[in-house]
């Protein structure tokens, strides 16, 4: 998707505004689902607990309700993983963001690895909901690996890689170079979504230069009304 950076509106199509905080309350919830509708942001992106609420706040409205599946951490069994991700579907999620487990590709389990992302997007796929496989490029420390992930994930079937949870170890920030080498390593329908210190109009528009068509954070309202964000935002 081409986004023309000097129209609000289009801008805001490309942002899934998130808060997934343990603090947060019923009324942040709502407060925060409100904005997504006021701005039109593709999605509000929350925790699992308040998914029912924010389809009900959220009826109607156009925009979607996005969580996670497995986050921060990915050391939940694939079981474990596929009962959450029929839980979170009876919530009435359209969309979720799962990290596989990053130790299976660094030790060499690649079977294992995938097997488990390819088990996740057939149940998803089959429920209706999309996919996107957050593959924490900071625990990658090469290319290489980064790249056997990107084609790991797209070979699944996901509907969208993306570098990071915005979480973990090193790597956290979004950075031209890693959204380049996701792009060159999917094809569509596969797509590139990005997240991490993504907190600026301009921090955004160099990262859809640079092949991601959509950004999760924090800074979603500052981004679109062209403010600077909070430098800490994910």
């Amino acid at each position: 998707m081409t986004v023309d950076f000097t129209d609000s509106k289009q801008v805001a199509q490309a942002i899934q505004y998130t808060n997934v905080n343990p603090d947060l309350t019923r009324a942040d919830l709502v407060r925060h689902v409100e904005t997504c509708v006021e701005y039109g942001f593709d999605a509000a992106m929350i925790a699992p607990y308040w998914v029912s609420l924010a389809k009900d706040v959220l009826a109607g409205t156009g925009v979607r309700v996005a969580s996670t599946l497995n986050f921060p951490m990915a050391n939940d069994t694939l079981k474990m993983r596929l009962a959450a991700l029929r839980a979170l579907v009876a919530e009435g999620v359209d969309e979720f963001d799962f990290p596989p487990h990053p130790g299976l590709l660094i030790g060499g389990d690649e079977e294992l690895y995938a097997r488990d992302i390819t088990e996740i997007v057939s149940v998803a796929h089959a429920e209706g909901v999309k996919v996107k496989a957050m593959l924490e490029f900071g625990f990658l420390d090469t290319d290489e690996l980064k790249v056997r992930a990107t084609r790991i994930a797209y070979e699944a079937g996901v509907d969208w890689v993306k570098q990071s949870s915005g979480w973990g170890k090193g790597g956290l920030a979004a950075t031209e170079h890693d959204v380049r080498l996701l792009a060159e390593n999917i094809e569509p329908p596969c797509r590139v979504k990005v997240s991490g210190k993504v907190n600026t109009l301009e921090k955004m528009r160099s990262l859809f230069e640079a092949g991601a068509e959509l950004v999760g954070t924090s800074s979603g309202p500052a981004i679109v009304d062209g403010l600077v964000g909070d430098p800490d935002a994910y």
